[in-house]
Formats: structure tokens, C-alpha cells, sequence
């Protein structure tokens, strides 16, 4: 009967195939790690208890829109979206109706919403279909949107009447409506999102 040779692997293979089999694991960790970083980095608000960057900007009905104007007066929304992120249409959706329901000319708040476009015409066609009761502006080169150091869309942010940024948050997550009212002077239960939709307390 002839013999069989058994191939066995030589320490040299086996010690391979553990270094590699090593090298995935740590890499693959490496991956999820940085992934996590760079999503806790793009929703962080850099400027959050700081004074807010003043602006000059003009809304698209011709109004004239800066900081200044708010300081020592009334709580400033700033939302910063773009006609080509999906995520930002709720949101603005949103905010529409909680300025239509909530917003009097006594209000001790206001809402402007910043355009992260390259496009003035989509953003002027989106004025148009939607009807945004607020001051809509388009930010040119992005040069608020950077002073802002926005990176995440949509975004919003709450500045005091003393001009610094007492709130932010990216998106309009069920856990962040409560506490984004509250600094409004609303009751939480006053809005809420469900199933991607505008619910107001009445409907």
C-alpha cells in the first residue's frame, strides 16, 4: 500500500494565520471606533455656551436679517439646512408649524432659517411650494454655516438675547423636542414628531 504524506502546516503558517486573523480583529475595532468619533465629532456644537458669530445677511422677501438686530430683544432660532438633505424637510416642516402656531409679534422668540445651497433657485422654489412663514436666507459660500463650524445637517441653535449659543442639536430626534421647547418657553407637549410628520397639540 503506498504511503500518504499528511501535509501538516508549519509554525511559520500557523503563526501567520493568527497574526492576520489578529490584524482584522484590531482593524476592524479601529473602523467601528473611528466611525463612532467622527459621528459624536459632526454632531458636536462647537460653540455652545459661547458667544454667537454676528451676521449681515438678506432673506429672500428682501428683509434684512442680522444678530444684532435680536440682541437685548428676544431668543433667536438659527437652522441651518439645505434644499438637497432629506433630513432637513421635517425638521423645517416642523419649525413651520410650531412659528405658525406659537409665534405672535410678542413673542419673546424668532426663527431664521439659513440655506446650506449652492442652488438659489431650489431654495426659492422650496420658499415657494412651503410657504415659510420665517426669514429664509441663503448662506454665499457657506461663510456663516463655517463661522458657525456647522458640520452636521439640519442643525439648530438657540441664541439668548444676550447673543451666546445656549442650545444645539443636529436633526429633531424625539429626545431633543422637549428640552428644544422648554427653552422656548413651550410646553413640551406643545409639538412632537411621529411617523415623520408635523403632530401639534390640537390635531
Amino acid at each position: 500500500m503506498p504511503r500518504i504524506h499528511i501535509m501538516r502546516p508549519s509554525s511559520v503558517a500557523i503563526l501567520g494565520g493568527v497574526i492576520l486573523a489578529g490584524f482584522t480583529v484590531w482593524i476592524t475595532r479601529q473602523a467601528k471606533a473611528l466611525e463612532r468619533d467622527l459621528d459624536v465629532t459632526s454632531q458636536k456644537i462647537v460653540l455652545l455656551d459661547k458667544p454667537a458669530p454676528d451676521f449681515h445677511l438678506t432673506s429672500f422677501d428682501g428683509r434684512a436679517v442680522n444678530l444684532a438686530d435680536y440682541r437685548g430683544k428676544k431668543k433667536l432660532v438659527l437652522v441651518f439646512w439645505a434644499t438637497w438633505n432629506n433630513g432637513s424637510h421635517p425638521e423645517m416642516n416642523l419649525l413651520s408649524v410650531l412659528y405658525q402656531r406659537f409665534h405672535t409679534p410678542d413673542s419673546d422668540f424668532d426663527i431664521v432659517g439659513i440655506a446650506v445651497d449652492d442652488d438659489q433657485a431650489a431654495v426659492k422654489q422650496y420658499a415657494a411650494d412651503t410657504r415659510l412663514p420665517f426669514p429664509l436666507v441663503l448662506d454665499h459660500n457657506r461663510a456663516v454655516t463655517n463661522a458657525y463650524q456647522i458640520r452636521s445637517l439640519p442643525t439648530a441653535l438657540i441664541i439668548d438675547a444676550g447673543g451666546k449659543v445656549t442650545y444645539g442639536g443636529v436633526g429633531f430626534g424625539r429626545d431633543r423636542q422637549g428640552d428644544f421647547a422648554r427653552r422656548l418657553g413651550l410646553s413640551p407637549g406643545d409639538f412632537r414628531m411621529e411617523m415623520g410628520a408635523p403632530r401639534v397639540r390640537g390635531n
